[in-house]
């Protein structure tokens, strides 16, 4: 699929039938900043801009990869879990792993607020959300059709609850802000509880989910919110919150929908000619030269043999690899096809379609691991675990020129519903309806379904470290869990790899010993904006920070 009529096209058109006073060069005229206020709220057009440019600076997993992008920290979401680790040395990865920071370090401060000078084009949350308040207080004056209102109203308010969904998962409670805050206001909005900041963002994800509808029947429409989007951010938040019959209840909700289908293959799901494939509910879409919406992905993750330069940025773990099961449905310790000599060898093919590991063939190539090989190079920056990222990886990029050939981002899934909705049963007591919807992946996967009476806690949990692997969810899986002993603070291993006597000859390493504690399942409130109150209006700190 050619990217250019992606969401940002959509919304700037908004469909000629929609608007009749919209024009087709939108794209072509300068950026809204160049507009007076009293200018964008009386053009029907650059109302739709407005919106357009809120989707365009979510955030997702995608747009941490990359040196220049100043949301990045220096790593994807896997380096701070035992998913994966930041191959480049002194990264904030290897800052939070060793427990070495503290408020002053303003970890994730670009989340929070507005990007550092000359960084990347991304806003932080708080600017997004100040957007989707200033589309709310000029919403009863705006030249457009009622209908048109009710959809744009609709997606914005879960654009509002899906930036503070994301300042929630990084530092829990978030100051509230519904309105365009103004100099005649108080600024020093203290941090809401716990039940009043899930409640503002399940109150914007219901309005949206009852006035969205479940798909567009127009494919310019592809990237624009749905029902399903909203009933599945809100399964996400209730299911972190613990609130299990809450949670299940939604992720009922979606799959009763009967829109969403498991994509047949497990690779392609994040391939870019599979974009918007049945099983996506929602995702952000790249591809817009004009939009500026572009990622830095497979640049960053490939061996330098394919990219020319020092890469790649974040390389998976041993930890990950050992979570892949033979199979057989047996853990490599347990299973008879397990060989030492040839380790990745009949293991979940959800193994090979996630990592590229030493023997696996990628763009054509035999990848050799060895430390100093071509693809693996000393003389660079080789891979610290012996392997590299493979799971959304375009395996056509083009590493020269200009290729718009970018692949979205999903954000959120129907495997990940079938899971959240399983361990919602699972806490329940309800085993049996559990694995139904496990053994759903297992299938697609072609691995050996759970058998009656065998669905446990720990099955359960291997099944969604594999099948959401590095999709941006760990941190918070683990938070929920309180394995962050294990899983944040304990060893990170990778594989050595030698040729000796012409055998291939692989060593588990220890990479890296992380220490954990548990104020670190949140990140402290950056110091930088702790500054912004006044004395006597400080802005409370998470406990421990």
């Amino acid at each position: 699929m050619t990217k250019y009529n992606t969401l940002t096209i959509l919304l700037l058109t908004l469909s000629l039938s929609f608007m009749s006073s919209c024009k087709k060069d939108f794209l072509n005229k300068g950026p809204l900043d160049q507009y007076s206020d009293e200018n964008v709220w009386k053009d029907p057009a650059l109302i739709n801009r407005f919106v357009a440019d809120i989707y365009s600076n979510l955030i997702t997993t995608y747009d941490y990869v990359g040196s220049y992008n100043s949301i990045n920290q220096g790593m994807l979401p896997a380096d701070i879990t035992d998913e994966g680790k930041s191959n480049y040395s002194g990264s904030n990865a290897d800052l939070i792993n060793q427990g070495q920071y503290n408020a002053s370090s303003n970890l994730f401060s670009s989340f929070w607020s507005l990007p550092s000078a000359g960084g990347f084009h991304q806003n932080g949350a708080y600017e997004n959300i100040r957007k989707c308040n200033t589309f709310f207080s000029h919403l009863p004056d705006m030249p457009i059709d009622e209908t048109i209102k009710k959809q744009l109203t609709a997606e914005v308010k879960f654009l509002r609850a899906y930036n503070y969904q994301l300042l929630y998962s990084i530092f829990g409670r978030f100051p509230i802000i519904d309105k365009v805050l103004t100099i005649t206001d108080d600024l020093n909005i203290p941090r809401g509880t716990d039940e009043a900041c899930r409640a503002f963002i399940l109150n914007d994800l219901d309005a949206a989910a009852e006035a969205l509808p479940l798909s567009y029947s127009n494919r310019n429409d592809l990237g624009r919110i749905t029902k399903g989007a909203a009933l599945g951010m809100k399964c996400r938040l209730l299911l972190n919150a613990k609130d299990y019959l809450g949670a299940s209840a939604a992720a009922k909700a979606i799959i009763e929908l009967n829109t969403y289908r498991l994509f047949p293959d497990y690779a392609g799901i994040f391939f870019p000619e599979n974009d918007d494939n049945e099983e996506v509910i929602f995702n952000k879409e790249y591809g817009s030269s004009q939009s500026g919406q572009t990622h830095t992905l497979d640049l960053y993750l490939n061996s330098s043999f394919f990219t020319g330069f020092y890469s790649p940025e974040d390389v998976p773990t041993q930890n990950m690899v050992d979570q892949y099961l033979m199979k057989d449905g047996l853990t490599w310790e347990q299973s008879a096809l397990f060989d030492a000599e040839k380790p990745y060898d009949n293991r979940d093919p959800r193994l090979q379609a996630s990592i590229i590991y030493d023997g696996t063939t990628w763009r054509g190539q035999v990848i050799d691991m060895q430390l100093g090989s071509d693809f693996n190079p000393a003389t660079t920056i080789p891979s610290v675990t012996g392997y590299m990222f493979r799971k959304f990886l375009n395996p056509k990029y083009v590493f020269s020129g200009n290729n718009l050939n970018y692949q979205n981002c999903v954000v959120l899934r129907l495997a990940e519903i079938y899971l959240n909705y399983a361990e919602c049963q699972l806490k329940l007591g309800n085993s049996e309806e559990a694995r139904k919807y496990v053994n759903l992946l297992r299938i697609r996967a072609k691995m050996p379904e759970i058998q009656p009476g065998h669905m446990t806690w720990e099955t359960y949990v291997r099944e969604r470290t594999v099948e959401l692997a590095f999709e941006g969810e760990r941190r918070a899986d683990i938070r929920r869990w309180e394995m962050g002993p294990a899983l944040l603070g304990g060893t990170i291993y990778g594989m050595g790899i030698e040729t000796i006597n012409g055998k291939r000859q692989y060593t588990r390493q220890v990479v890296e010993k992380r220490v954990f504690h548990p104020k670190m399942y949140y990140f402290p409130v950056p110091l930088a904006e702790l500054q912004k109150y006044p004395a006597g209006k400080v802005l409370e700190q998470n406990p421990g920070w």
